[in-house]
């Protein structure tokens, strides 16, 4: 009787149910929504879509892209990801990877970069939070400061003005998960100038601020905003109209205060601290809540510091690994850096957790990384700066579309984004295409999106197993 060997078939897994996060958000996401029923408050769209999206990333069912090895007939079935910009934490460290990629190799030009942080008031990060179009304005006036600054400090004024240019991540959130928005401001640390005599592009590198202009800088920037907020109807003392029933409204103002918007322990903090003084480092001042910190800078050679801070402004708010479920069902934060009274790690039950990573969802269609000067993409001059890496990155997509489809590669554009493969290789080592049995390159033999999906996987499980024996037909 001739036998049929089983098909040989591995599924990736990621966040699947048993994965802790995802446990704690859906106990959570459930308890938060009874609260908002008994309170009739509501959560916009957007949040709702951000948790049903993180709940069916990596599921299956949802679609997936199926890899076959011509050489020992193995198949792997890879899910689709949610592409959420809120949490995800593997969606968040893709973005993390692929940014650091792509703005140390196609975007930063070979020359120093300093890192300008800029901090606003408790008082007023929540209304930030809240309307977009105020962050974008507050971040006009700290650029216009910084360049006004750079172009005081500038090597050779009488070539006329200068140029800059910049990259920010506006982030949301604090080393404890509360709403926390700030910016961190990667500038050119220097001016592009054209030659009076050739008109040919320059570079010059200004000289490094120093902690007094810091402090000068820092003042305007705060009379500035403030006036500028003011002006536009959102004074100090002056009220703002919020719908009294949009609950992400009021989560994100107890998230601001470290506190809880829901739940029994409402209107407390969930940690106490009490902070110690500590002394400003160099390149840093404060006024009236707003600061700024200019003391990171990196050389013009060193592209791996360069990627690794590109990393950390665009990381994700929440890691997998600082998680720890206890057992009273409390989840147990651990902090990236002890605090200045010595906490290492916050409590949370899964509602108040849940809370914190309601209040971080940006509102959609609002951009979160922002390009200015000479790296905006409308800059006369950016052709000029950037790294020309657009026809290598055509050329290695179709290289890509004949290695792993059937069809000729087509002449289009490259997707925006870096393929999950080619992270793995840079950031981990790991060939996302070698087969797990072999080590042979796969193929992408199809992308199934649903209801196929079900199909698919109930033939692939029924082909794994064995089919029955002689003596068991004969039983």
């Amino acid at each position: 009787m001739c036998r049929v060997a089983p098909m040989r078939t591995s599924l990736e897994h990621c966040n699947t149910g048993n994965a802790p996060l995802r446990r704690v958000v859906l106990q959570g996401l459930s308890a938060l929504n009874t609260r908002l029923e008994a309170d009739s408050a509501y959560l916009p769209a957007f949040v709702h879509r951000e948790f049903a999206s993180f709940l069916s990333c990596g599921d299956h069912t949802r679609g997936f892209g199926w890899l076959h090895c011509r050489a020992c007939d193995h198949h792997r079935l890879v899910p689709f990801s949610c592409k959420g910009r809120g949490f995800c934490p593997s969606c968040g460290g893709r973005r993390m990877n692929d940014s650091a990629q792509r703005w140390t190799q196609e975007v930063f030009p070979r020359v120093a970069v300093r890192q300008w942080v800029v901090t606003v008031p408790w008082s007023r990060r929540w209304l930030l939070a809240r309307r977009s179009a105020l962050a974008r304005g507050v971040l006009r006036i700290a650029l216009s400061e910084i360049r006004r600054l750079m172009a005081r400090r500038s090597q050779r004024p009488d070539w006329g003005h200068g140029q800059t240019g910049s990259i920010t991540v506006i982030q949301r959130f604090g080393s404890a998960l509360n709403l926390n928005l700030h910016f961190h401001i990667l500038v050119l640390d220097g001016e592009y100038r054209l030659h009076p005599r050739t008109g040919h592009l320059c570079w010059m590198r200004t000289k490094a601020p120093t902690t007094e202009q810091i402090e000068r800088l820092v003042e305007r920037l705060a009379v500035r905003s403030e006036t500028w907020l003011a002006r536009r109807g959102f004074g100090a003392n002056e009220p703002i109209n919020e719908d009294p029933e949009d609950a992400q409204s009021q989560i994100q103002a107890a998230s601001v205060m470290g506190r809880s918007a829901a739940g029994g322990r409402r209107a407390r903090r969930v940690q106490m601290l009490g902070g110690k003084p500590h002394q400003l480092p160099p390149r840093c001042a404060t006024c009236d809540g707003y600061t700024v910190h200019a003391g990171v800078v990196i050389g013009a050679r060193n592209r791996a510091g360069l990627k690794r801070l590109c990393r950390y402004i665009a990381r994700p708010p929440l890691a997998k690994d600082r998680l720890r479920i206890r057992s009273n069902g409390s989840v147990q934060l651990l902090l990236k850096r002890q605090w200045s009274d010595g906490t290492v790690a916050i409590s949370l039950t899964p509602l108040e957790l849940v809370e914190r990573l309601a209040a971080l969802i940006p509102p959609p269609r609002k951009n979160q990384v922002i390009y200015h000067g000479v790296l905006a993409a409308r800059s006369r001059l950016r052709k000029q700066v950037v790294p020309g890496r657009r026809r290598l990155r055509l050329e290695e997509h179709n290289r890509r579309s004949s290695d792993l489809l059937t069809r000729r590669p087509s002449e289009v554009n490259p997707p925006r984004w870096t393929p999950w493969r080619e992270l793995l290789k840079r950031s981990f080592g790991v060939d996302g295409f070698a087969c797990p049995m072999c080590g042979q390159r796969m193929l992408l033999r199809a992308v199934v999106m649903p209801p196929a999906t079900f199909k698919v996987l109930r033939g692939l499980e029924a082909a794994s197993r064995a089919p029955p024996s002689l003596v068991s037909l004969i039983i």
